[in-house]
């Protein structure tokens, strides 16, 4: 028992240094931002992790290519992935299912691992295009609470996708939040009055959106958090169909070149060869994307989903503290108020969603204990 408590305050603190790392990304992106443009900033960002990554990911399978065992990939079956139960912690991540070794392979590579690899890679170019050049535009604290928008849209697109219905403590959470958001786009100065902190300011929204109360980085930052929402969703179905570590190294490097290869069409490129410019780049490549992801693939697995997703709920307080420490960017009253429902309208949803699932798997032991006992349910 005390080992097994050991192992889960070991994993927490963990995956809170993760979380940590991912928060402080926010503004080191912003300051960087002043030496490169976004998309090729973004570029740079994941070739180079995915460079970093490579060996500790394809090793096996580079060398062994068809040959592929279970044996050769047993590595695959610790590491894991961040799935979208895992995000939205729904139930627990799933082991990964191997290639067989009569399965076309192109290259050292499935055909199935071709295509999910694409799609995951896709949604995460969309995500982190977004927040990126939203950073440009707003503040390093509405782009950490806006970009954690993602996890109460995963639920609902895997309504959309797979009809996995929400519960009422998703609608919840999306009023909650909406909520929230009428904190964050109110362009009001000074301090609240009691009559402010009415939901029913929802309603006035829209005039506040046009008064300027949504910026275009705002903008840029929740279409990204829609962006990485499909990720997440997209991750969790690959991970199920193909190998991980393959998955991890596919996004990486396809978000990588991709940015590269559109960054001409779609920006004026500017390039500012500079100590802050690389050290960002390190930053990010090296701790944020390959090391603070192995860390949450390796320990996750020790807490429960409930504790994994409060601790992950810290990234955008950690985004904001970080903003005001390096970039002096700070948080008004009503952005404060908004910052926190979104934060609580999030954890409801995933807290609902934790419970349905654990509700279904004691309904479905109790009912395997009455299958294997002979004895006749209760109705």
């Amino acid at each position: 028992m005390s080992e097994r408590l050991n192992s889960g305050r070991k994993a927490e603190g963990f995956l809170l240094l993760s979380t940590f790392i991912w928060g402080a990304t926010f503004a080191i992106t912003q300051s960087a931002l002043s030496d490169a443009s976004p998309m090729l900033f973004v570029g740079l960002r994941f070739v180079l992790a995915s460079l970093v990554a490579m060996p500790f990911l394809l090793r096996k399978t580079l060398f062994r290519g068809a040959g592929l065992s279970a044996d050769a990939e047993s590595g695959d079956a610790e590491s894991g992935a961040v799935s979208a139960e895992a995000v939205s912690a729904d139930v627990a991540i799933p082991g990964p299912v191997l290639p067989a070794k009569t399965e076309r392979l192109w290259g050292p590579f499935t055909r199935l691992e071709w295509v999910w690899g694409l799609l995951v890679g896709l949604a995460m170019l969309a995500g982190y295009a977004g927040q990126t050049i939203g950073l440009k535009y707003t503040t390093v604290a509405r782009s950490g609470f806006l970009s954690y928008f993602f996890a109460l849209v995963v639920p609902f697109l895997q309504f959309l996708f797979f009809r996995q219905k929400p519960g009422w403590g998703n609608f919840l959470g999306l009023l909650v939040v909406i909520w929230g958001f009428s904190f964050i786009v109110d362009p009001a100065p000074g301090p609240l009055s009691p009559g402010e902190l009415s939901p029913w300011r929802i309603f006035d929204m829209a005039h506040n959106i046009a008064s300027g109360g949504l910026n275009r980085g705002d903008m840029f930052t929740l279409a990204g958090a829609v962006g990485y929402a499909f990720y997440i969703v997209f991750i969790d179905r690959a991970n199920r169909k193909c190998r991980s570590k393959v998955i991890i190294f596919f996004q990486l490097a396809f978000c990588g070149v991709a940015s590269l290869v559109i960054a001409p069409f779609v920006e004026p490129l500017v390039l500012v060869v500079s100590w802050k410019l690389v050290g960002a780049l390190l930053y990010l490549s090296v701790l944020g994307s390959v090391l603070a992801l192995g860390l949450i693939n390796w320990f996750q697995r020790f807490i429960t989903p409930l504790r994994a997703v409060l601790i992950y709920s810290t990234e955008p307080v950690f985004a904001a503290v970080f903003g005001w420490l390096i970039l002096k960017s700070g948080m008004s009253v009503r952005e404060v108020v908004g910052a926190a429902l979104i934060v609580g309208g999030i954890l409801v949803s995933d807290a609902w969603g934790i419970m349905i699932i654990r509700r279904m798997r004691r309904k479905k032991r109790r009912a395997m204990r009455l299958a294997h006992s002979g004895e006749r349910p209760e109705k």
